[in-house]
């Protein structure tokens, strides 16, 4: 084994997994906050009044900033990246404790920000879409999501019974299998974020609109592809998972699992970032191209030009 000094942050070259983790996290989450405050001067330019989709998608930027604090201080501070035998000959056992109590944290902070995206693009479906049908079928796919937050957060909360057996071991209780808990959440998020990401397609593409615009919108709408391959990666990763060696095996998972809310925010926002990229980009409006167009030709009022006797 290679020897370090007494701290993490001397292990951080060695720690391939923890620089990676920092990096990718720090890159997408500067891309999330550039991207939701392009949603914000799109409503501002408008003169749209913040929605409640808009006010989720800030509380998810917000519980992302602190879950991103939260892995700085695990890699740095707990050695996540390192095998365990390596973080306990450097920080000892008091820092395994620590290291369980914020993944806990994580963990929880991760479910529901999945969810308040998933429920921000929902709502953002219901005042997009006046269809009535559609609307209570919106309705229903955010009601079983926010069942599935209900779930899923305290099947983690009481993950361990007492919950501090997950971070001290040898206490009285019981805790339940992490391979089957976490690939029973992530499975069935994988289905939820199938269903809100192929919920708008038919409307889209009964819209009275040319073909390449059609496209354009399915592209912008349907990246949330992305995040069913990332979670697709991430579910292989759990069902490998070897709990015993937890400081490195969670993240081989732990990159994945970032970027699945990250790129969440991101689909959220840009279907509603179309007023920015057309001022930053000049894109022309679509009545501009209409100036020559013959059905815009129209015959004139008779009162424009009266009609005046002619006396001989």
């Amino acid at each position: 084994m290679t020897a370090y000094s007494n701290t993490f942050a001397s292990a951080l070259p060695h720690n391939a997994l923890g620089r990676a983790d920092l990096i990718v996290e720090t890159v997408f989450l500067t891309i999330a906050f550039l991207c939701t405050s392009v949603r914000l001067w799109s409503r501002r330019l408008n003169k749209t009044q913040l929605q409640a989709n808009d006010y989720l998608v800030l509380t998810a930027l917000v519980i992302a900033t602190a879950r991103y604090a939260l892995m700085v201080v695990l890699v740095v501070k707990c050695g996540l990246g390192l095998h365990i035998n390596e973080v306990d000959s450097i920080g000892g056992p008091d820092t395994i404790v620590i290291f369980h109590k914020l993944i806990y944290a994580t963990d929880l902070m991760w479910i529901t920000l999945v969810v308040l995206i998933k429920v921000s693009i929902l709502h953002f479906y219901s005042v997009t879409f006046p269809v009535e049908w559609f609307r209570y079928l919106v309705y229903g796919v955010m009601a079983f999501a926010i069942a599935f937050w209900v779930a899923a957060f305290f099947s983690q909360v009481f993950f361990c019974i007492p919950p501090q057996k997950l971070w001290l071991p040898n206490i009285p209780g019981h805790c339940s299998n992490m391979v089957t808990n976490k690939t029973a959440v992530a499975s069935i998020d994988l289905g939820i974020d199938i269903v809100v990401i192929a919920l708008p397609m038919p409307l889209l593409w009964r819209l009275n609109l040319a073909t390449a615009k059609k496209i354009s919108l399915t592209f912008i709408f349907g990246l949330g592809f992305i995040i069913i391959i990332f979670t697709s990666v991430r579910l292989h990763f759990i069902s490998e998972l070897d709990s015993p060696d937890i400081t490195y095996e969670f993240l081989e998972i732990g990159i994945t699992t970032s970027l699945v809310p990250l790129l969440g925010v991101l689909t959220a926002n840009l279907p509603i970032s179309y007023p920015v990229f057309k001022r930053v980009f000049l894109i022309p409006s679509p009545q501009s191209s209409r100036a020559a167009d013959p059905d815009n030709f129209h015959r004139l009022r008779e009162e424009e030009y009266r009609l005046t006797n002619i006396e001989s």
